[in-house]
């Protein structure tokens, strides 16, 4: 089977790489295409352009960083959709929103084309390993069809019909991601202005009813001050930005998710946009004039 992969960033250079391990052969573009140098050195043939890459492939992915990046690699004549034909299939694997997925699906399905939407939950280090869980929404048929490719880049698939609501689930889950990290920053935060000792807040959470893998780990980044991206602040801006927009326009109110993507934005605003979301803390910790 032939893969054309589009967007070899944080998540899209493992994913790409383990699908070349599992066999397929894989055309790759990247806006800067250095980024794809360790696929084409592995056997990856390098497209021209997007419109190359996703022309006469079984599968399509694309993986990019937000649903303008996903806009500027699909549209125009050197673009995606261009490379598209009727039969063809295109797995959208990143987190774009429910309006910009109603979008995309809109206009590959008039190319006669099919459609999934696919977003990840997991790290780029589950990524590498094969363990993140897709959502996966769309027709049957199509999601039967690209099953075992899905199988080699995750550990799970969550299967829903449609993907606008897969997209949906997906923001459903970083509204949750978010919450948790700017209530546990706070936290630390409030303890550290106090004289407590971070890790022993730390500690003292883990062994309460609250505990969480999440804070395992992002309490270790902490206090090792260790803030390379694994989700970068500005993503996860990006990610409540879309929540905020899908629930205007399904009816629905969300005012903690509005204080957080408040917070999440002074955070990107004060320069840390680039860095992991445990950098948070590192936020709330210079506003309380905290020690560490």
């Amino acid at each position: 089977m032939k893969i054309g992969f589009l967007g070899l960033g944080t998540m899209g250079a493992p994913l790409a790489n383990n699908l070349r391990k599992a066999g397929y052969l894989v055309t790759a573009w990247n806006r800067t295409p250095a980024r794809a140098d360790h696929l084409v050195k592995k056997g990856a043939t390098l497209a021209a352009s997007p419109r190359v890459c996703a022309t006469g492939q079984d599968l399509v992915f694309t993986c990019l960083s937000d649903e303008k990046a996903l806009e500027a690699v699909l549209e125009g004549p050197e673009g995606a959709l261009a490379g598209l034909k009727s039969g063809d299939t295109l797995v959208d694997v990143s987190t774009c929103g429910t309006a910009a997925t109603r979008s995309v699906r809109t206009r590959v399905n008039g190319r006669g084309a099919s459609f999934l939407a696919a977003p990840l939950l997991g790290s780029r280090a589950a990524a590498e390993k094969a363990q993140i869980v897709v959502v996966v929404g769309g027709p049957a048929e199509t999601r039967e069809r690209a099953r075992p490719a899905l199988h080699a880049i995750s550990a799970r698939l969550v299967e829903l019909e449609d993907a606008v609501q897969a997209a949906l689930m997906k923001l459903c889950v970083n509204v949750v991601g978010g919450s948790m990290m700017a209530g546990f920053s706070e936290a630390l935060a409030l303890g550290a202005s106090g004289g407590l000792e971070l890790a022993k807040v730390i500690d003292t959470i883990q062994v309460s009813g609250f505990h969480s893998p999440l804070y395992l780990m992002k309490g270790e980044q902490i206090l090792q001050k260790d803030y390379e991206a694994r989700f970068a602040l500005e993503l996860a801006d990006k990610d409540q930005r879309l929540a905020q927009e899908a629930a205007k326009e399904q009816g629905s109110r969300m005012p903690v998710n509005e204080a957080v993507r408040l917070v999440l934005r002074e955070a990107v605003e004060s320069g840390r946009g680039g860095k992991d979301i445990a950098a948070l803390a590192e936020l709330y910790l210079e506003w309380a004039k905290a020690s560490r």
